[in-house]
This record gives C-alpha cells, sequence and structure tokens, in this order.
C-alpha cells in the first residue's frame, strides 16, 4: 500500500507543475493551483524536518490567495520591470537578513551537515518570498531568480529524499526557462 507521505508529495507535485505552466501562460487560475499545492507541501516539507520551507510554503497559500485576487481584477495581465538598482539592494536585504539569522543560530547545529542545510533552505525560502512577491507585481525578471532558487531546491529536496518534489523542481527549474522566454516575448510592458 502506498505511503501517504508518499501520495501526499506526488499530488503536491503534479499540482505544482500546473501552477507553473499557468504562471508562464499569465493565466490567473495558475495561483490557484499553485495554493493548493503549497497547502499540500506544508505537511510535505514539515514532516522531512525542513521547517523554513514548511514555514514557506503557509506564506505562498496566503500568496496565492492574494495573487489570485490581484491578478483577477485586471483582464490583461501587464508586466513591469525593474532597474538593477533595485533588483541589487533586494539580493544585498535577503543576504544581510540571512546572514543574521544564520549568525544568530549557529550554536544550535551539532553538526556542520545540519548548518549547511539549515542555511540552504533559509536562503532558498527568503529568495522565494522576494521572487513570488515580484511574480506577483508582473515583474518579468522572476523568472532568473527561479531558475537559480530551483536548481538549489533540487539539491536540498535530493538531500531530503523527496525525489518527486526534486522531479518537480528539476520540471521547474526547465519551466522556468519557459517562462522567462514567454514573459519576455510579451510587448505589454509598463
Amino acid at each position: 500500500m502506498l505511503d501517504t507521505q508518499f501520495l501526499l508529495e506526488w499530488t503536491a507535485s503534479i499540482l505544482g507543475l500546473i501552477y507553473l505552466f499557468l504562471i508562464a501562460k499569465k493565466n490567473k487560475w495558475a495561483w490557484f493551483f499553485g495554493g493548493i499545492s503549497s497547502f499540500m507541501y506544508v505537511f510535505v516539507f514539515f514532516k522531512s524536518n525542513l521547517q523554513a520551507q514548511a514555514l514557506l510554503s503557509i506564506a505562498y497559500v496566503f500568496m496565492s490567495i492574494y495573487a489570485f485576487w490581484s491578478w483577477n481584477r485586471e483582464d490583461k495581465i501587464a508586466l513591469i520591470t525593474w532597474r538593477r538598482g533595485h533588483h541589487l539592494l533586494a539580493i544585498q536585504f535577503i543576504v544581510f537578513i540571512g546572514g543574521m539569522v544564520i549568525w544568530a543560530k549557529h550554536s544550535e547545529f551539532t553538526t556542520y551537515h545540519n548548518k549547511e542545510t539549515f542555511a540552504l533552505d533559509l536562503f532558498i525560502a527568503l529568495f522565494s518570498v522576494f521572487a513570488t512577491a515580484l511574480g506577483i507585481l508582473k515583474e518579468k525578471s522572476n523568472w532568473i531568480y527561479w531558475i537559480f532558487i530551483n536548481l538549489a531546491c533540487v539539491t536540498l529536496y535530493l538531500n531530503a529524499n523527496l525525489y518527486a518534489t526534486s522531479v518537480l523542481y528539476t520540471a521547474y527549474f526547465i519551466l522556468g526557462i519557459y517562462g522567462l522566454r514567454e514573459w519576455n516575448k510579451k510587448t505589454d510592458t509598463i
């Protein structure tokens, strides 16, 4: 008989693929599927001892609700582009916050592996919140962040024996390139 954790992870992964395909097409229903997938991942990540990913999934649920509402208010989804300086400032802020959290928690780790996993988990979560916010704002370069975040996620999830999720994030990486191409060929930017 199939394990509940296994079924939950694979179902969340499939819904996550539907989310990413729809978001690349700028379809508001992506946020519905993403929210359900994220809700399921709260339990998958909690059970796998990836606390930052579980908290991130809770945030994703609420961000999906807001994004669906926000995207539902527009007939046509207009994309925006940030200046490079805004991105550099945001990246510095995220690295600073992550560094402060790691510094504050460094004495809690008994092994280098635990510290390394915590750091990767934390930075993935911080950059993911930022990239999701950019996606909600319809900022084109959010896809660049996701390409790198998804590669880091594959490493983290393989390390946690979350194979379906690793497959999903490998697909996210590939679809991220597709999404970047799709959003960059659109001429409806503001």
